[in-house]
């Protein structure tokens, strides 16, 4: 593959993941502008009326939270959902329709509740109360996005240097994205 055709390539695939970012933002906006809080959670992206029934320290100054759906009488189960390890999820106050309280990934789920670790590094102190009810709704995660767009960026002030057969593109890719989906690897197999 000449340079040209690297080059072309990997601004190809920028491209493509920049849209794909676009449009999996603007859902997730269309999601909180135009769609109740119920069909949300019937979708499986939103558990509703939650309650925080532990906090503690994580690894790394990290607040873990763990929430569970209001008990009514007998131990309730979280609602059918579409939430697992390692979602971004914004966390906001159920009686304040408002503006998000933290945004935290998602450290375990369970049948009966979820654990988010928020990230205790910030200016402000989250302070959550036993007897509030809470909701967490699953955000656009940009991980992915950024584990694609890594070696992308390594590769792109680099391409003019690069000679024709470079095995530089596999090593990159390789050491940089470390996600069962990745969806470009470009091999030289033309390397000796």
């Amino acid at each position: 593959m000449a340079s040209a055709a690297v080059e072309s390539f990997v601004t190809k695939q920028l491209d493509l993941l920049e849209l794909e970012r676009d449009a999996e933002v603007e859902e997730r906006r269309s999601w909180q502008e135009n769609v109740s809080l119920k069909e949300l959670q019937s979708r499986g992206v939103c558990l509703l009326k939650l309650q925080v029934s532990s906090q503690r320290t994580g690894l790394y100054g990290r607040l873990l939270v763990t929430f569970e759906p209001r008990r009514c009488g007998s131990v309730a189960a979280l609602p059918s959902n579409s939430f697992t390890s390692g979602d971004i999820v914004g966390l906001y106050d159920a009686a304040n329709e408002g503006s998000q309280l933290a945004t935290g990934i998602l450290t375990r789920v369970t049948q009966k509740s979820v654990t988010v670790a928020f990230d205790e590094s910030h200016d402000f102190q989250l302070s959550l109360d036993r007897e509030n009810s809470y909701r967490l709704l699953k955000l656009a995660n940009d991980v992915t996005y950024r584990r694609l767009k890594k070696p992308a960026d390594i590769l792109q002030p680099l391409l003019g240097c690069l000679p024709e057969r470079s095995g530089f593109i596999c090593a990159v890719a390789e050491r940089t994205c470390h996600h069962p989906r990745t969806s470009w690897h470009w091999e030289n197999h033309d390397c000796g």
